[in-house]
Formats: C-alpha cells, structure tokens, sequence
C-alpha cells in the first residue's frame, strides 16, 4: 500500500503545486516534502508530506510556520500539536483501478470545461462562498494534464452546472478531486464523476483523497481505501 499511497501523495501535491503556482507562489518539491515559500489559497496546504519517514521539524523548517500554517500529512504520522497545531481533518487515501466495473447513472451530461466562461460557471457551482471562487483559476484550464469537468441536466446541455469534478493526469495515475454536487446525490455524483474521469484519464488509475459522506461515496464507487492522512492547521 505504501507504494500507492506515494504515487497518489505526489499526484496531490502535484495538484496543489499547480494551483499554488497560478497565483504566483513558488514551490519547491524533493523527495520528503512538496512546500510553497508563502501562504497558499484557501482550502490548500503550506505543505504536503511525500516519505512516510519525514520528521515534523523538518517539514516545519521548509515553511513559514506561522499561524494560519496548514500541512498535509500523507501518512497520519506526524505530530504537529506540540507547535499548536490542531487537527482538523482525518481523511484516506482512495484508489480506483482501471479494471474496476463503475456504473454511471442518468440525469445528467458530463463535459469538459474549456472556457473562461465555463470555469466560472463551474467555480460559482463549486465555492462555498464568493472567497472561494476565486482559489481556482481560469489560468487552469492552460495547465497540461488538467480537466476540469463540468456535469449539467441531460435536458437542458446549457443549463447550470449541477455537479463536477478535477482531473490531473500526472504520469502514472490520475488525480480526482474536488468532485460536487449542488443536489445531494453523492453517490450517484462521486460514480459519475469517476466515470468521466476516464475518459481523460487514458486508462490510468485514478487516486484522490476524501473524508466523511464524500469518502463513503468513493468507496460505493469501487474505490479501495489506502490509508489515512491527516491536515493539521495553526
């Protein structure tokens, strides 16, 4: 599982490195830790954790530490609450072999997005709150291996978006997050969204991280847990 749990760490901070870097944030990456030199956007961590082996102050020594920190820890091991930091999330890691069986439901069409137009429909149906609409850029859309999908009612191809999801192809897997619903249906979304997935992601394996409804909505899906994972905040 380790091997997995590396290759679907890396696709994460993979993700969170692009978004980082198109709001103009340096990043660096090795072998133990992805870390972005300031405060990333909202819902991204300061750092994400790529060796089970990584020591708290050494991931703590590559960030500004300050409060308002975040930091991915990939394998649950680290203990940051000596420094102040509490745990907010408990989440896993999901796998989703390619020889998996996935059944798509109807009700709506999933495509991607491809326009400026389109990723601010698909980021307003997305955010929580007008702060958020603004974490996932346009700029995206230009970003190799990333897709953004976009689903909306089989009836009305140009109505609003109703669900959606992010892809990103990253060599040995793909990346699946950020999956949505604005009408309650995790599961039937989560299987959708998954099923789309594959379609760009060229019979890769797709990995991601949930917690809560959306990680038993994974799980229906046919996705295998790894492992957990942990986001500590200050």
């Amino acid at each position: 599982m380790t091997d997995r749990i590396t290759l679907a760490a890396r696709s994460n901070a993979l993700w969170c490195d692009v978004v980082a870097r198109s709001h103009g944030i340096a990043t660096t990456t090795d072998a133990d830790v992805w870390t972005a030199s300031t405060r990333t956007p909202p819902y991204y961590p300061d750092a994400v954790t790529l060796s089970p082996t990584v020591g708290e102050y050494d991931v703590l020594a590559r960030v500004d530490d300050s409060e308002g920190c975040s930091v991915k820890d990939s394998w649950a091991r680290l203990d940051l609450s000596l420094e102040d930091f509490a745990r907010i999330v408990v989440g896993e890691w999901v796998w989703l072999d390619p020889s998996t069986t996935v059944r798509r439901t109807g009700g709506a069409t999933w495509r991607r997005v491809t326009t400026p137009a389109g990723m601010a429909a698909w980021a307003k149906a997305w955010a929580s709150d007008p702060e958020a609409e603004a974490v996932l850029r346009a700029t995206l859309l230009d970003e190799p291996g990333v897709h953004f999908l976009a689903a909306r009612p089989a009836d009305d191809p140009d109505g609003p978006v109703v669900a959606g999801a992010v892809v990103h192809v990253t060599g040995e897997v793909a990346g699946i997050g950020n999956v949505f619903t604005r009408r309650g249906d995790e599961d039937a979304v989560w299987a959708a969204a998954a099923a789309a997935a594959r379609e760009v992601a060229g019979g890769l394996p797709l990995v991601g991280w949930e917690a809560g409804a959306s990680l038993d909505a994974a799980v229906a899906t046919g996705c295998e847990r790894l492992g957990p994972l942990s986001v500590w905040l200050k």
